[in-house]
């Protein structure tokens, strides 16, 4: 039930408005004093509050002023029922913080029409306030969720192999979190094994199939698994675990101490190979993403290249072609190819890679980042 205060050194209208506001449901308690109003509204908790302009013991517009800091986020509107109706009265009445003005005499069907208004807004702040405490306590909670995640997912990429002069990776997120992994581990046989996928759309969505294929990486790391049952198992995976709308582009590829590269690609962008001569090669991706086919249609036959003295392999997900720069210019094919060819002919893996870094952010410049950026630059330790 809606409680109203009223406050008002006139027994008769007291007796009024108790009157008018009962027929609509609402209980109301009655004060005559300044001390009493602030007593009652501290210990009665009104939803709304009658007032004169004159009250015993203090004025009524100190009394608006008092009520309504002890109101803190609650809203409850102050109305004013007043025999002094000059402008200069109201004007002062809504500058304390009046939310309404009725001249005394007033007519009952009118006061009932302005309760119910101010009964409404009560209910709607009531209704809003609720929502918000929801819209708070949801949001507390998907922070919390994202900062488990966060742990979760930074904890197993440290398992990754750090930048070095044989490798450097580059991960640079939309949202949040980022769809793209990449992933670099030697084996025991001293072959270098690597993933770089590419999750459909970005933030913690994208991330979903980051964990189990993970963790079946570094298995098939430790297990000395060969590339092509390695796509197989994660393909088994992310088909049953991810929805129909999700996929992940990837490559998975081993290179030996020699350079001898043996690579499975499906629905990534071609790979780049600086050559040391400056040509550029490619590592074409020729499968269909992984988690779109079942295990008896999916193609898990492998293709190879080699890296030579000076080679550079360079992969890139399709947030570093379709970079859009102010003027909504993608950065595409062809000048991603010069920007490779330029920056990798250093001869220090990890200068290559912060040259390439500041010029992609040089021509985002201050437009969004509409998807998560991964590049992958490796080079063979034995050359």
């Amino acid at each position: 039930m809606m409680k109203l205060l009223c406050v008002d050194s006139e027994p008769v209208y007291r007796e009024i408005i108790s009157l008018c506001a009962e027929k609509e449901g609402v209980k109301v308690k009655s004060v005559a004093s300044y001390e009493e109003a602030i007593l009652a509204f501290e210990n009665y908790a009104p939803d709304i509050v009658t007032l004169d302009v004159i009250v015993k013991g203090g004025s009524g517009y100190d009394l608006v002023k008092k009520l309504k800091a002890l109101s803190g986020s609650r809203f409850v509107p102050m109305i004013f029922l007043a025999s002094h109706t000059a402008d200069s009265v109201m004007d002062k009445c809504f500058k304390a913080g009046a939310d309404d003005f009725i001249p005394k005499p007033f007519n009952e069907v009118l006061f009932n029409i302005r309760l119910k208004t101010h009964m409404r807004h009560v209910e709607l702040m009531k209704e809003m306030y609720r929502k918000n405490k929801a819209l708070t306590y949801y949001q507390t909670m998907i922070e919390r969720e994202h900062e488990m995640a966060h742990h979760v997912l930074d904890h197993i990429q440290t398992r990754s192999e750090k930048n070095s002069e044989q490798v450097a990776i580059t991960r640079l997120s939309a949202a949040s979190f980022n769809g793209d992994l990449a992933l670099v581990k030697t084996r025991a046989d001293a072959a270098r094994l690597v993933f770089v996928g590419d999750f459909t759309g970005h933030g913690l969505p994208a991330s979903i199939g980051a964990l189990p294929v993970m963790q079946t990486f570094f298995d098939a790391v430790d297990d000395l698994v060969c590339v092509n049952e390695l796509a197989v198992r994660i393909n088994r995976i992310l088909f049953s675990i991810l929805p129909d709308y999700m996929f992940c582009a990837g490559y998975l590829i081993l290179m030996t101490q020699e350079g001898e590269i043996t690579y499975w690609g499906g629905g990534m962008p071609n790979a780049f190979i600086r050559r040391s001569n400056s040509s550029v090669d490619y590592l074409q991706s020729n499968h269909m993403p992984l988690g779109i086919l079942s295990a008896t249609e999916f193609e898990a036959d492998l293709q190879s290249n080699k890296l030579n003295a000076g080679d550079t392999l360079i992969i890139v997900s399709d947030g570093v072609l379709e970079l859009k720069n102010c003027h909504e210019e993608m950065l595409g094919d062809n000048k991603v190819k010069t920007l490779i060819s330029n920056a990798y002919a250093e001869k220090s893996l990890i200068t290559a890679q912060q040259i390439i870094e500041q010029q992609l952010a040089e021509y985002l410049g201050e437009s969004e980042q509409l998807d998560d950026i991964t590049l992958v630059a490796l080079r063979s330790p034995c050359l």
